[in-house]
């Protein structure tokens, strides 16, 4: 299963989102460079943690996912996914 960055980002919500986001990634799951870039920007800007806590945090998420790198054949296949679905980018 492909991990979000909003799935990652309720691990800080004190809410039901949480538990089943912590369920979700107890699964494993595969998570991209780029959405470890965007969860970092998030812990920063809005959850206003140091870069070391930002980076703690983040080290445990690269544990339980296979991390995978961005490149311009994972970027033609979400692309087609998202034509194919009908995903819109609201």
């Amino acid at each position: 299963m492909s991990i979000d960055s909003n799935i990652v980002l309720y691990l800080l919500d004190d809410s039901d989102k949480a538990d089943r986001a912590a369920a979700l990634m107890a699964g494993g799951g595969t998570i991209s460079t780029q959405v470890l870039n965007e969860v970092l920007v998030n812990c920063i800007r809005k959850a206003g943690m140091s870069w070391q806590k930002a980076g703690e945090f983040l080290s445990g998420i690269r544990a339980a996912c296979r991390v995978t790198d961005l490149s311009l054949s994972v970027h033609d296949v979400g692309r087609a996914l998202g034509a194919r679905y009908g995903f819109t980018m609201r």
